[in-house]
């Protein structure tokens, strides 16, 4: 309605005190950065580990690395414990991911255990410094190992202990399994096949400085990794295949 000079008489209307709304993929977007920030801190956080081990890393180094302030970095992890949990069961899961994945694909169980070797070949080498943190983790007896109390408390150290476990425990029933079948050498024990592969499996990325010095290349480039792949395979039949007779 207006008045005779043309104004409205209707009273202005209040402006909302509410922020406007942000577009949809705000929410997803910031998610998404905080997942990234993530995951260069946990790679990062493993080199750390791998190089110092858990006492001798601080969360200041590891925020000076990765150029956050060292209250940023426990914005994403409350204690080092928690980081050093999460970069342990990340490491263990792909592991166990690779094992149980091709222990159940089809075929054979000679072609299973060549899957089996590709994979865990393909998941060490994709993680520099994983297995250099695992197989420190494992001599230096920490949390992961260790049976006694410490700062990571009883429930990692339970989940870190289960998914070792069941890592384990479907290595060895593929073993024995493959024996079962006839397909894998009953006059090997099958823990002790374990063992072996662990060996041939781990070392060559937990000493990468050393491998990279006498072959001159990277365990972690792409063309060793199918170079070793290539030599796994037959070292690992070798070592577990029934000899057939010819």
């Amino acid at each position: 309605m207006s008045t005779a000079n043309g104004k409205s008489s209707h009273p202005p209307t209040a402006r909302s005190s509410k922020p406007p709304r942000l577009p949809s993929s705000a929410p997803a977007a910031t998610r998404k950065r905080k997942r990234l920030r993530k995951e260069e801190i946990i790679l990062e956080a493993t080199r750390l580990f791998a190089e110092r081990g858990y006492e001798g890393a601080s969360m200041g180094d590891l925020a000076e690395r990765v150029g956050l302030r060292k209250a940023s970095l426990f914005h994403h992890f409350p204690s080092k414990d928690v980081l050093y949990a999460t970069v342990l069961l990340q490491l263990v899961e792909s592991v166990r991911v690779a094992i149980v994945g091709a222990a159940a694909s089809e075929g054979s169980f000679e072609a299973r255990l060549d899957a089996l070797t590709d994979a865990l070949t393909t998941t060490l080498g994709s993680q520099p410094h994983a297995a250099r943190l695992f197989v420190r983790e494992a001599m230096e007896t920490g949390p992961a190992f260790s049976r006694a109390p410490g700062q990571t408390g009883p429930a990692m150290r339970e989940r870190l202990g289960r998914t070792i476990n069941d890592v384990l425990s479907a290595s060895l029933e593929f073993a024995r399994a493959g024996q079962r079948e006839g397909a894998f050498n009953p006059d090997v024990d099958a823990t002790q096949i374990i063992v072996s592969l662990i060996g041939i499996h781990f070392m060559p990325f937990a000493i990468g400085e050393i491998v990279e010095r006498f072959t001159g290349t990277s365990p972690f480039h792409a063309s060793f990794l199918e170079q070793r792949k290539t030599a796994v395979r037959s070292q690992v039949r070798d070592l577990v295949l029934v000899k057939r007779k010819t």
